[in-house]
């Protein structure tokens, strides 16, 4: 009964689903449509294929669509061949029920010949996926065959992709392989093995192919050079027939090389910007296969030789920079830059001197120096400094015993009769050589054999790079210096010659000074020329130069540094040269060595350094036990970039009026100099508190001045930041003005200055008070001050500068040029002139020369450009127009009361007595006499006798003009006396 039941549900089950499939609605047939059509309007598509393919290629695609929405009615099913069925050896595979789209291929076990049939021309239907499937219309589908190109032969894939690793040789890499194409006489479609060979096409590869189709690899290839390769290759059968190109992609794949990754291949540098870093991202690779490491060094060099003297040193004059180091002033300069006083190094090749000091070449044949006698005594103290820096390299000349000839420095020597050298430096053979003959003292002295020359084996004196040497000697005891560093003497690199002194002579009347070779006074030529270049060339005579300023003197404001001793682990070291330019790292993996190295920075101190690029190298070893695997040196390098120029300006009045007693006292006429620097460094950012920023945002809008009060908070706002703005900026030119120093201000005149009557006085007083490092020199050009100083001291010094004259009324005027220099003349400003103008002492003449000064300056204003309004002018001249106007007044009543005392007296019957201690008395009754009243000498009357109005002071030596002893000039101010005319006067 059971059973019965379940059989009676499943059929009711099956009859409810047919019912349901066979009332689903199909209301729409598929269509076939295509862009051709036959003479009776039915589609046709057209297709191609060559004898030798399995896919028909055609001109449009083969889809059906039908209209139906739901159900299986609106896919697509299949296509039917209805013609030919038998003769037709395509099927047609179906690609998508949606869209209807299909390939026709060639049947499984069927082939094409072109020689026997070119066309097929078959009927298809496509029908849908209803439960009563409906056929579309008919569509005529027409397929070309092809002749293929005798393609006989065919590989099993298109393309081949392999991989390769670098620096290896493989046999082999891989095969390819292709065969005969059979299918058409096999009916499964085997492969006959009817290939001969095989070609590589692609020219000039490193890979070759065998005649099984292995490809090897001829040589090793690089990652670095090339990443990968494709090869075209060919098969051709037994017949010589080829085949279509296969194509061989082979990836190159990079070996694990133990070394650096990550380092930048330079880095740029901004002046001013402080320390960066050089390797921040880098990474130390190692690979398993070399091995594992238990120490690792690291070591960073920095090259800077190229620049100036080996690194990038502040640029100012040696006596600047001893200065700056705090070195005794005594120094001299044996080699200054040649100037108007100098002349005795204008013959030797230089450089411009502005990158760095002023070097000086020397030829090794022709070209040395001799230092005046009345620049440095030629005699040695006890005590002494010598220092240099020489750059020399391996010398050309040799004797006949393969020696170099001697190169020297330095040398003292007999300048006639003799050929002895009282004291040398020179260079011999690869060592530094100082001689020293002592003059003998006593009689007993003559026979007494002591040290004469010091010899140090130093290779750096033949390795074409700039070095510092200074000799400290004191009595026979001497030191040397290299590169700012005490040279440790021992057995290897110092030798000590003992020598007798020498003997008195009367054949020697004088000695020479030699810079760059030496002179031989009995053949009275010059011998033993230095090849090289020599820069700061020094002698202090009477003490010795601390070590504290010879290393000052090296110090280099360029170098590498590290900042990070807290990332130091256990085991880990690092170390640094003296110049700060060699870095070296020791760790025990990789993780640490690299971390330290990613905290190296480079830095450069000066405002304005030398721009240009600086080698940096990092070398590395990996020590695993007893073997140490060297890696491949990274080379990277730092440019620095140029920065602009700073731009000093001196300013001040044009025209200052002088008269001939201020100038006999000395005259201020510098005082309103002002030098300005213009660094064009960045202005730093404004500073306002964030307080006061919200406060500017919340009060965004127009600035207004009515009741508006949130436009009057952001006004008020705007005006402290504005304010703020201007004390910064007001402070960054502060800045500016300490941010350089200048080391070398000159005052020219023209014409020359006649020292016996004129001079220009340095305030030494105030040099001295405030400790200045300035010196001036006078000449008949002018004056010289130098040493490096900041900007605000050569102002105060040249502010205070007295011009003095003691005949000023023998000059009209004269002119002035003020010009200052900065880093041993790489920076220069402008040439300021002052002229001063001779007036007079007498008070009208004085403000008619005032008021001519002002007119001049005007004039050579408008002149310039400048804008100057009348109006100010008025101002500026009201006080003298008030002194010209009591002046006049005066006058005038001087002149009224002159004439009422001459008619008075006229007046009166009596005759004047005068003091009866003259000598002389004057019977006056027969003279007309015609009197300026101003010469006249009135007298007015008093109990005990008469008194002369005019002063007794005024007499006539006091009252000379100051134009008795000049020569006429159509330049000069004009005197000009009163003239009266009395004819009408009766005495």
């Amino acid at each position: 009964m059971a059973m019965y039941q379940i059989y009676t549900s499943l059929l009711i089950f099956c009859a409810a689903g047919y019912t349901s499939s066979t009332s689903e609605p199909n209301a729409f047939a598929p269509v076939l449509k295509s862009s051709f059509t036959n003479e009776k309007g039915i589609p046709v598509f057209e297709g191609r294929i060559f004898e030798d393919e399995t896919l028909v290629r055609f001109d449009q695609p083969i889809t059906a669509t039908d209209d139906d929405e739901v159900g299986g009615a609106k896919f697509i099913c299949g296509y039917k061949i209805t013609s030919n069925k038998h003769s037709v050896p395509f099927i047609m595979e179906l690609k998508n029920r949606l869209l209807g789209s299909v390939d026709v291929k060639l049947k499984e076990g069927r082939c094409l010949n072109y020689d026997k049939r070119r066309n097929y021309k078959f009927n298809i239907v496509a029908y849908d996926c209803g439960g009563v499937s409906l056929e579309s219309n008919r569509a005529v589908v027409h397929i070309e065959v092809e002749k293929s190109s005798n393609f006989s032969a065919k590989f099993d894939e298109n393309t081949y992709f392999v991989e390769m690793e670098e620096g290896q040789l493989y046999d082999p890499l891989l095969q390819v392989q292709a065969y005969e194409d059979s299918h058409c006489t096999s009916s499964q479609g085997t492969k006959s093995k009817g290939v001969c060979s095989y070609e590589i096409v692609t020219p000039d590869v490193p890979f070759s192919i065998d005649k099984k189709g292995y490809i090897r690899n001829t040589e090793e290839v690089s990652y670095k050079e090339r990443h990968n390769f494709i090869l075209e290759v060919v098969a051709t059968n037994c017949g010589s027939q080829k085949s279509r190109p296969a194509f061989v992609n082979i990836q190159i794949r990079e070996k694990c090389k133990s070394g650096w990754i990550d380092i930048p291949e330079h880095t740029e540098y901004t002046p001013l910007s402080g320390k960066q870093k050089v390797a921040e991202s880098a990474h130390l690779m190692l690979c398993k296969q070399d091995c594992i490491p238990d120490r690792i060094n690291v070591h960073v060099k920095l090259a800077t030789k190229h620049i100036g003297k080996g690194c990038d040193r502040d640029t100012y004059a040696v006596t600047s920079q001893r200065k700056i180091c705090g070195a005794d002033g005594d120094s001299i300069d044996l080699l200054p830059t040649p100037s108007p006083n100098v002349n005795w190094t204008r013959s030797l090749p230089t450089d411009d001197g502005h990158e760095s000091d002023q070097i000086f070449a020397f030829d090794g044949h022709s070209n040395a120096v001799e230092i005046p006698s009345g620049h440095v005594g030629h005699k040695l103290t006890k005590e002494f400094t010598l220092s240099t820096w020489m750059k020399h390299s391996y010398p050309d000349h040799v004797d006949k015993d393969g020696k170099s000839e001697k190169e020297q420095i330095l040398c003292m020597s007999d300048g006639d009769g003799m050929n002895r050298h009282h004291y040398s430096w020179f260079l011999h053979n690869g060592k530094l050589i100082f001689l020293l003959r002592r003059e003998a003292e006593d009689a007993d002295d003559l026979q007494v054999f002591k040290p004469a020359e010091w010899r140090w084996h130093l290779p750096q004196v033949n390795d074409g790079e700039w070095h510092h040497y200074a000799i400290s000697g004191n009595g026979t005891q001497m030191t040397l210096y290299m590169d700012g560093q005490m040279v440790i003497a021992d057995d290897d690199n110092e030798e000590i010659i003992d020598d007798w002194p020498l003997h008195p002579t009367d054949r020697v009347h004088f000695t020479k000074l030699v810079v760059g070779a030496c002179w031989r006074g009995g053949d009275k030529k010059y011998v033993q020329y230095l090849k090289g270049y020599l820069a700061g060339l020094t002698i202090l005579k009477g003490k010795m130069e601390s070590s504290r300023v010879i290393k000052c003197l090296n110090s280099c404001q360029e170098s590498l540094d590290f900042n990070a001793l807290q990332k130091m682990s256990s085991g880990t070291a690092v170390s640094f040269n003296n110049e700060m330019t060699e870095f070296s790292i020791m760790g025990k993996n990789a993780t640490e060595v690299e971390g330290l190295l990613q905290e190296v920075t480079y830095s450069n101190g000066r405002s304005y350094p030398t721009p240009g690029r600086r080698n940096l190298s990092i070398k590395t070893s990996v020590h695993c036990g007893h073997t140490e695997k060297i890696l491949a040196t990274v080379q990277s390098y730092i440019f620095v970039q140029p920065s602009q120029s700073p731009v000093i300006t001196i300013s001040g009045k044009k025209f200052y009026p002088a008269t001939p007693a201020s100038l006999r006292t000395g005259d201020l006429i510098f005082r309103d100099i002002i030098i300005e620097v213009d660094t064009q460094l960045p202005v730093p950012d404004k500073e306002v508190d964030i307080a006061e920023e919200d406060e500017v945002e919340e009060a965004k809008g127009p600035i207004t001045v009515d009741n508006n009060s949130s436009g009057d908070k952001r006004q008020k706002l705007e005006y402290k930041m504005s304010k703020t703005l201007l004390q910064q900026d007001t402070k960054a030119k502060n800045d500016a003005k300490n941010n350089i120093l200048l080391d070398r201000c000159m005052i020219r005149t023209e014409p020359q200055l006649n020292l016996h009557v004129e001079h220009l006085t340095l305030p030494q007083d105030l040099m001295i008070k405030f400790n200045m490092r300035l010196e001036g020199s006078e000449t008949n050009a002018g004056l010289v001050i130098i040493n490096a100083d900041q900007v605000k001291n050569y102002e105060t010094v040249i502010q205070g500068i007295q011009y003095v004259h003691q005949r000023g009324e023998d000059i009209n005027s004269r002119t002035f040029f003020i010009s200052c220099y900065s880093q041993n003349g790489r920076f220069n400003s402008n040439e300021m002139e002052v002229q001063v103008v001779l007036v007079s002492e007498e008070p009208v003449q004085l403000v008619h020369a005032h008021a001519q000064v002002q007119q001049h300056e005007l004039q050579m204003d408008k002149m310039s450009g400048l804008n100057v309004a009348p109006a100010n002018v008025a101002t500026n001249n009201f006080g003298m127009i008030a002194i010209i106007v009591v002046c006049v007044g005066f006058l005038l009543f001087m002149i009224v009361l002159g004439i009422f005392r001459i008619r008075a007296a006229h007046r009166r019957t009596q005759v004047v007595q005068v003091d009866e201690k003259q000598e002389m008395e004057w019977d006056n009754s027969e003279l007309n006499i015609t009197v300026n009243p101003m010469d006249q000498e009135l007298f007015e009357y008093e109990e005990n006798g008469v008194r002369p109005l005019r002063d007794d002071s005024d007499t006539e030596d006091d009252v000379e003009s100051f134009h008795d002893d000049k020569d006429s000039s159509e330049d000069e101010v004009e005197n000009k006396t009163l003239e009266w005319d009395d004819s009408t006067l009766s005495y």
